[in-house]
């Protein structure tokens, strides 16, 4: 698949830029079923929808959420829809709120 690239803020094209990602041989096969889930999903141009979990829901998920949204967008993968979600209900942390404004 060809990777063609959106235009977003220029700060969050250079972050994504200066990413450096390294993923072991077992995360990379722990991931393998989402890697999959998402490649299917794509070739069929079916819905993707991704849900992040973490136990408040006041940050990591919020913030996983964004980024995942932002990287499909950039990357133009279609058709994924990213959402976040907690075990317990919280208040979004204010530190997220500050973040992203």
């Amino acid at each position: 698949m060809e990777i063609t690239k959106t235009t977003v803020f220029s700060q969050i094209e250079e972050t994504i830029a200066n990413l450096s990602i390294n993923i072991t041989e077992d995360r990379k096969k722990v991931l393998q079923p989402l890697i999959d889930y998402i490649q299917n999903g794509v070739n069929n141009k079916e819905l993707i929808s991704l849900n992040f979990i973490c136990t408040h829901n006041s940050r990591r998920s919020h913030l996983s959420q964004i980024w995942a949204q932002t990287l499909a967008n950039y990357l133009n993968v279609p058709n994924i829809y990213c959402y976040s979600g907690g075990t317990e209900a919280t208040a979004m942390n204010i530190n997220v709120v500050e973040t992203l404004i």
